[in-house]
Order: C-alpha cells, then sequence, then structure tokens
C-alpha cells in the first residue's frame, strides 16, 4: 500500500515525544513492505537529517516552516484565518505540493499527523480523491476548555472561552470531513466524541522500542529524580513549574542531597533560573542520548497536570527500569496499576510521599519497575501498535 504522510517536523532518529510518533510509524510500515511518502516542514535545524529520511522513504517533499513576517498578514489570519494553532501551519505552496504528490503517486490513503496538518486534506483545493485520516496528538479544543476551567471566568478565561467556541468549530469541522480520527489512548477518544458523537474513530496507542529502552546491564547505583520533555510544549512547562514549586520545596527539606534533573530541548528561563538558584536542580538542553539519564535516575516522574494523548516519556522509563511516579493524566492510555507497576499521585503531598517511598524502599522500586516493563514489552511495543494502525489502514482502504 501506498501511504502519505504529512508532519509539521521531519520525523528522524533523534526526535523525541510525538515526532518520534511519526518516525516509528513510517519506519516499521515501511520494514513491512509499504511505500511510504512523506511530505513535511523542516526548520534549518533539522536540514543535517534530511537525507538520512530521504533514503528511508519512497518520496520526500520538505518546505520550511511558515513564518507571518507582515503584522497586517498575522492581524488577518487571527482574524479571519483559521484560529490557532491551526493558522500557523497554513501554507499555500504546502497545499499544492501535496496535491501534486497524491495525484502523482496515486497513494491510497494520506495521514496528518498533529491535528494542524489536517487542512491539508481538508480544505485543499488541489486535492484528489483520496482516503483520508487525521493522528490526533493532542486535541486543542481540550486544552483550551482546561484553560477555560483553570481560568474561571476572569477577563483571560472570558477570552478563552471566545477562543474555545471559534477554535472546536474549526476543529472538529476537520475531524467530521476525514474518513478517520487516530487517537493515542480510549480517554482522548472519549473526549472527541464528548464533543462529536458522529466521528469515525479509532485508538492508536504510542509504542516503546524495548531492545533500545532497557535496564542496564549493570547493577550500578541509581539516584536523584528525571524528568524527560519537549519544553516548547505548554504542559511540560506547566508540570516543571508546578513540581519545582510544590512537590520540590517538600523533598528538598526531608532530602539533602536528593537532584532533580529536566532533560530535553527548549528548557525555558523559568527553568534555568531554578537551576541558577538550586544547585540540586539540573537542566540539560537537548541531548543525544536519554537513556543515560533515565538508567541512572532512581526514580523518575510525571507530574502533569494539562494537556492529552498518551505520554511516551513513561513508556521508554518503564523500559528502561526505572520506578515511575505519575500523576493519573500522566498515565491516561497506559495500563497503569498503582502499586504493581507505577504509583499515583495527582496533590503535591501524595506525590512527595510517593517520592519518599521509593527512596526508602529501593525494593519496591526494582518490583515496580520490573512489572513495568514486563507490560510494556508484552501490550506496547511499536511493532504491536503499528501493526494496529496496518490493520486499520486496510480496512479503511477496503471499506
Amino acid at each position: 500500500m501506498r501511504i502519505l504522510f504529512l508532519s509539521p517536523q521531519l520525523p528522524h532518529r533523534r526526535v523525541r515525544s510525538g515526532p518520534a510518533i511519526v518516525y516509528q510509524r513510517i519506519r516499521r510500515l515501511t520494514e513491512r513492505g509499504h511505500e511510504v511518502g512523506l511530505a513535511c516542514f523542516v526548520s534549518e535545524a533539522e536540514r543535517e537529517f534530511e537525507a538520512e529520511v530521504r533514503g528511508e522513504v519512497f518520496r520526500l517533499l520538505t518546505r520550511p516552516r511558515p513564518v507571518m513576517r507582515n503584522p497586517a498578514q498575522w492581524l488577518w489570519r487571527s482574524l479571519f484565518g483559521p484560529p490557532r494553532p491551526f493558522g500557523q501551519w497554513r501554507d499555500v505552496e504546502m497545499m499544492r505540493a501535496v496535491g501534486d504528490l497524491v495525484e502523482e503517486d496515486r497513494y491510497a490513503v494520506a495521514i496528518a499527523e498533529f491535528s494542524v496538518m489536517g487542512a491539508y486534506l481538508v480544505r485543499n483545493p488541489w486535492l484528489p480523491a483520496v482516503r483520508t485520516v487525521i493522528s490526533c496528538h493532542g486535541c486543542a479544543t481540550v486544552a483550551s476548555q482546561q484553560r477555560c476551567d483553570y481560568l474561571g471566568y476572569s477577563p483571560a478565561g472570558l477570552f478563552e472561552r471566545v477562543r474555545r467556541d471559534r477554535l472546536r468549530r474549526y476543529e472538529f469541522g476537520l475531524y467530521r470531513a476525514v474518513d478517520r480520527v487516530l487517537t493515542l489512548t480510549p480517554e482522548e477518544r472519549y473526549q472527541l466524541l464528548s464533543f462529536a458523537p458522529d466521528l469515525r474513530t479509532a485508538v492508536i496507542p504510542y509504542g516503546v522500542d524495548a531492545d533500545y529502552y532497557r535496564p542496564p546491564p549493570d547493577d550500578a547505583p541509581r539516584a536523584g529524580l528525571v524528568f524527560t520533555g519537549y519544553y516548547a510544549d505548554e504542559q511540560n512547562r506547566d508540570a516543571v513549574y508546578w513540581f519545582i514549586e510544590s512537590v520540590w520545596p517538600r523533598l528538598r527539606e526531608r532530602h539533602t542531597g536528593l537532584t532533580l534533573t529536566l532533560v530535553g530541548p527548549n528548557p525555558t528561563p523559568a527553568m534555568m533560573s531554578y537551576a541558577a538558584k538550586d544547585p540540586l536542580i539540573r537542566v540539560t538542553g537537548q541531548v543525544d542520548d536519554v537513556r543515560e539519564y533515565l538508567n541512572r535516575a532512581a526514580i523518575f516522574i510525571c507530574p502533569v497536570r494539562r494537556g492529552a494523548g498518551m505520554r511516551g516519556k513513561i513508556l521508554e522509563a518503564m523500559a528502561s527500569g526505572t520506578p515511575v511516579v505519575t500523576t493519573s493524566l500522566g498515565a491516561a492510555g497506559i495500563p497503569a496499576q498503582p502499586g504493581e507497576n507505577c504509583l499515583l499521585a495527582d496533590d503535591a503531598e501524595v506525590m512527595a510521599r510517593q517520592i519518599e517511598l521509593l527512596l526508602a524502599d529501593p525494593l519496591l522500586g526494582r518490583h515496580l519497575a520490573a512489572n513495568a516493563r514486563r507490560m510494556v514489552c508484552e501490550r506496547l511495543s511499536w511493532d504491536l501498535t503499528v501493526r494496529r494502525l496496518e490493520e486499520t489502514l486496510h480496512e479503511l482502504v477496503r471499506g
């Protein structure tokens, strides 16, 4: 089958978070004999990987990321164009190029990875007939609703409500127009159906490469806490700020010498300020290999309170044999069994106590980690999740 993927970012071997899903899907579908094309936006920092990706796919088309330098253009799009974040990714040349690709290569199905790419399959005047799919990595309307709940009826909250209603009309117009909407978790699927019960949906979860992420061969001592994330995402920034301001002081007071390591690209000035004031907080920025941090940490924390989708970072930690303490939202879509393969905590005091429990009882940590690795290997390997995607696409094309 010929399958065209659309992505806002070049998916390559070093990407993390959502783009890593795209990379794994493309790579493993290609290994299973499918001809996979890719149309995506590329930043200057990603250019070094372009040749590598070109050698892995049937066809690669890239465009520079859209940039609105004209203030008048930005104002017009804000008022009359697609709402943010969808308007930020609008590019007429990409629309035309996607239409030409489908016409020339005769793809059986086109998949927009991330909802912001959905307009290239729905409101594209150059697109010929093709089966269309949007893979929703996080519903913007749901995120806006969460901000409304947080802000209440303050002036900012009222403004967000107006934005949410406009966003909902646009985003769910895209979802209704395609042949299938994919979500990463059942919880996210139910959220979408609560807004639009008529959507045609399927759940294709995140996966993990348990051969790549695995416990270290030696029994080296582990120490400290670690969190990994892409800090351009609001949900990861909020998780860090909340943990450092609400949970960390409790731990810092009771456990002198305990370290907190924040791993991942795009750390914010606030994160760097925390590290400058507290030598036990370490901010790494982009790293070549996250495994060394997972394998050295005593505990992986995931204090996310906002957002949607599935946290691949937790699967990587579990596959690495690192015990996990997470919020209920962080564990969404994962067969989490508190006390058996992880610990859950949704407020600051409980999270501090759960972390302290693991610090005091390394045997419990090893028990949780062993069960967690077994679970992800048996139920959430990339081979299993990509096979489920393949079955969904075959069903769609036959239908």
